[in-house]
């Protein structure tokens, strides 16, 4: 098969997917720079209450996207979800698609959904080729960190996708 120009702007998957406490089937993650091009990004879908209590920060750009369920109308979030921003901890409320844009160092957190009629989709993004937070040893959250034997797969992945290309 003839190697197009552009074959490595495609990246197929499989990308990590895993379920998360509160998210609704399988998100997707990508956070260990698996696109080559610094960035991250997280891909959940939320039906049910959901919390992200601990109050963080990142040492790069993230943005927290929060779209509606219903492809007919994206706009209608159909929740109400908390979230507070600042050492201060500014609460903001969310009741229709937001994206929430948070540049390196800004506290933000918690994070509740506090009311939801329906699903949505929420997404962040990242500028950095690792995500990480500054939380402290003492707090643990699920970030995915790639594991050796999700490695040894995602290596042997790319070399099947170049043999293939």
């Amino acid at each position: 098969m003839e190697k197009k120009k552009y074959w490595r702007n495609i990246i197929k998957g499989p990308f990590y997917k895993d379920t998360e406490p509160g998210m609704t089937g399988m998100s997707i993650f990508a956070h260990h720079n698996e696109f080559r091009n610094g960035t991250t990004l997280g891909y959940h879908c939320i039906n049910t209450n959901y919390e992200a209590p601990i109050p963080h920060s990142h040492d790069f750009h993230e943005l927290l996207c929060f779209i509606g369920g219903n492809p007919e109308n994206i706009d209608d979030l159909g929740a109400e979800i908390s979230i507070c921003l600042g050492e201060e901890q500014e609460e903001h409320i969310i009741t229709s698609a937001t994206i929430v844009s948070i540049p390196p160092g800004l506290m933000h957190c918690p994070l509740k959904v506090k009311k939801i009629s329906k699903p949505f989709v929420f997404l962040e993004i990242s500028t950095t080729t690792g995500y990480s937070n500054n939380m402290g040893e003492s707090s643990e959250v699920l970030l995915n960190p790639p594991t050796e034997s999700r490695s040894k797969v995602k290596i042997v992945e790319e070399e099947k996708a170049d043999s293939e290309s």
